[in-house]
């Protein structure tokens, strides 16, 4: 019973300043060298993201293709999709987004990099 109690008393501290969305993202690249066009890649995205005061953490998970010049759209070499993170905001001016990227290829290895990026409004 105590547990219940507790639970719910801390449900009651934190949901007036939680809010959650659920939302679907697309997009496309167009890769460049020298100049020159080379490839597109294609994304489709699934994602949450939940606000609790100055924070934002997310997920999102997908499915995209990687297409060089020249070859047909679905034909190109599908992976799936994987981003997770937080976003900060320290004093109303200093934003901080760290996330996690992978793209799991079906051949080839996989892509993996942590995005760490600052803004300072001023």
């Amino acid at each position: 019973m105590s547990r219940f109690f507790f639970i719910f008393l801390l449900f009651i501290l934190i949901a007036p300043t939680v809010s959650a969305e659920s939302y679907i993202a697309t997009r496309q690249e167009l890769w460049f060298s020298d100049s020159s066009y080379y490839k597109t890649s294609h994304h489709v995205k699934i994602g949450k993201s939940i606000n609790m005061d100055n924070y934002k953490v997310f997920g999102e998970f997908g499915f995209g293709e990687d297409i060089n010049e020249g070859t047909p759209v679905g034909s190109g070499a599908s992976y799936d999709y994987l981003r997770f993170g937080f976003t900060k905001t320290f004093y109303d001016a200093l934003r901080v987004n760290v996330n996690y990227r992978s793209k799991m290829k079906s051949v080839g290895r996989d892509l993996n990099w942590i995005v760490i990026n600052t803004k300072y409004k001023f």
